[in-house]
């Protein structure tokens, strides 16, 4: 049996260690959080094995905002307290809206756009998406087969730019639309655009994505653990910096 002062002393220490499990708790679900990267729907941004630095304070908050989306139902027509919506562009976490699976999108279309794709070109209510060809190549894909790739950069309205991956014209997810975004809605897609199951494509695809479903805005880099090897014919991807990066 424990004596008097050692209880005392159990005591102390679990409350003190719930403490600290409340306070990382807050952190997490209030301020930032650390994601893990599985896929390749993202590249060239984003690459399997990146981990990254998830602003959770940047579009307000909802019951996704808590680790395993166990939060209180919000009621507010967004779903979210000091809700804000995304600027177009912006890397997005957030949970599946049939799955709940956490995914990364970025995204290209808000609430009332229009939006189209049309043999692969992007248009924004009723205006092409103008993009210019950078590289065409070959790399390794993580599991092992090989992707031929046009390189583009693609600039949004508003001005910001980011590169996409394009395997051809034809494939599924190419055309789309044409269709408007709902309210309180948006429309995401990966920049590996045809290795991608997005807001082009219904359940398991995202469908249009509610805004209640976003767990924050993804910021920085912050390390990454994918490894390649150089191979005759093929291109190693590789980044200007893989440590302590913004994100764009």
């Amino acid at each position: 049996m424990l004596s008097k002062m050692s209880w005392k002393s159990f005591r102390s220490e679990v409350l003190f260690f719930a403490c600290i499990l409340a306070v990382l708790l807050t952190f997490r679900t209030t301020a930032y959080g650390m994601y893990y990267i599985p896929s390749e729907s993202m590249l060239p941004t984003l690459a399997v094995g990146d981990r990254i630095l998830v602003n959770k304070f940047a579009y307000g908050y909802s019951r996704h905002s808590v680790p395993f989306s166990i939060g209180p139902e919000v009621a507010t027509p967004t779903g979210r307290l000091f809700g804000r919506l995304p600027e177009r562009g912006d890397l997005v976490v957030f949970k599946h809206p049939g799955s709940s699976e956490t995914l990364i999108k970025r995204v290209i279309g808000l609430p009332g756009d229009k939006i189209e794709l049309r043999e692969g070109r992007l248009f924004l209510n009723d205006a092409e998406t103008p993009r210019t060809l950078d590289d065409m190549f070959r790399y390794r894909e993580h599991k092992g087969g090989v992707a031929s790739v046009a390189a583009f950069s693609e600039i949004l309205p508003g001005g910001r730019e980011h590169e996409i991956y394009e395997r051809g014209d034809t494939y599924r997810g190419d055309d789309f639309g044409p269709a408007i975004i709902p309210d309180n809605h948006l429309f995401v897609m990966g920049d590996n655009r045809d290795n991608s199951i997005d807001s082009r494509f219904p359940y398991p695809g995202v469908g249009f994505l509610p805004v209640e479903n976003l767990v924050g805005r993804a910021d920085l880099l912050m390390f990454s653990l994918n490894m390649q090897r150089k191979e005759e014919g093929l291109k190693k991807l590789t980044r200007q910096r893989s440590f302590m990066a913004p994100l764009q």
